[in-house]
């Protein structure tokens, strides 16, 4: 009677503990479903590249090489964060299909890879210029179609100011058309202009490339402050 009584609790013993594992590895797979879904996907874009320059410094210096260089230490900053992430370009060229106008098919094919990533999330590098050469500092531009992009953007902009420009009074935007990256965008989108090449002094330290890690750090720790309060 005993060994029967100690064969049943034995039974039900072991039914109850595969219940509960089999409950809490459903739960634990759940959580990290749940978190496979919530994890942004960072998109780095290096505008410009080919035969594409971009804006030319007072010196004659490149636009495209600058934001390159920016996006490499990002993609290398994101990366050790743990953040999963992607370049449209990781060279000087246009991402352009044969027998097409190469501009245009590369702007096409860089909304293709944005489109083309789960849950991604769009950081485009550029520089800026102007006509008046005392004009100078970061400046971030946001889709449009998103709630969460001038979030993202001021997040960036305020670490850049406290970080590296403190003098800093520039407000940023909404993009129109002209920016069809952001303008076409359906996910959270930012553009950061990072500084002016019209100007002289500017255009110096963008070309340097401490200055272009540490612009790259701040755009970084802007990104994780935007990853810790809004998702």
């Amino acid at each position: 009677m005993k060994k029967i009584s100690l064969i049943a609790f034995t039974f039900i013993f072991t039914f109850v503990s595969c219940f509960s594992l089999n409950m809490l590895l459903k739960k634990t797979a759940t959580v990290s479903d749940y978190s496979r879904d919530k994890r942004i996907n960072l998109v780095i874009d290096a505008g410009h590249g080919g035969i594409d320059a971009g804006t030319i410094g007072f010196d004659g210096t490149p636009e495209k090489g600058i934001n390159l260089a920016i996006a490499l230490a990002l993609y290398d900053f994101a990366s050790v964060s743990g953040i999963t992430s992607f370049l449209t370009r990781d060279g000087d060229y246009l991402v352009y299909d044969e027998n097409d106008d190469k501009t245009r098919s590369d702007l096409y094919n860089r909304m293709d890879i944005i489109n083309s990533i789960h849950n991604s999330l769009l950081i485009s590098i550029h520089q800026n210029h102007f006509e008046d050469e005392s004009q100078w500092g970061m400046q971030v531009w946001y889709s449009p179609n998103d709630e969460k992009s001038p979030i993202l953007a001021d997040d960036i902009l305020n670490i850049a100011k406290s970080n590296l420009q403190p003098a800093n009074e520039r407000v940023n935007k909404v993009s129109d058309d002209s920016y069809y990256l952001l303008h076409k965008a359906k996910v959270t989108s930012v553009m950061v202009e990072c500084g002016f090449m019209s100007n002289r002094q500017e255009n110096e330290k963008l070309k340097d490339e401490n200055y272009q890690k540490q612009l790259a750090y701040s755009i970084m720790l802007g990104l994780s402050n935007y990853i810790s309060e809004e998702l």
